[in-house]
């Protein structure tokens, strides 16, 4: 028997299109809500590295299918973190940045 934990929060749930987290380049985000600054900034972060991610992948190994297989992740949760459905981990980042020669994306630190 495989336990999974809900994920805290999902990061796509503090855009106004949810649909478009980790694909468009800029989106419109929520409002603020009070107690919840490090989950839409982080929603925010992962957003930028989820398009960067797409990008290099896409444009190094065609899909993330074929990114994923090079890279030993598992799809499903790849596609769960780029869609925002899942919360990234350093873990991703370390694998997209050694397989994919990516850089921290522009805007993350502003």
């Amino acid at each position: 028997m495989v336990l999974t934990m809900a994920p805290r929060f999902r990061p796509r749930q503090y855009t106004e299109a949810p649909r478009a987290f980790g694909r468009a380049a800029t989106i419109e985000w929520k409002k603020i809500v009070p107690g919840e600054e490090t989950q839409h900034r982080t929603a925010r972060m992962q957003h930028l590295w989820a398009v960067e991610i797409t990008r290099a992948a896409t444009a190094r190994h065609g899909t993330l299918k074929k990114y994923a297989d090079a890279a030993g992740i598992s799809y499903d949760r790849l596609t769960r973190v780029v869609r925002g459905e899942e919360i990234m981990r350093l873990e991703d980042i370390a694998k997209a940045s050694a397989h994919l020669a990516i850089r921290v994306p522009a805007g993350l630190l502003a």
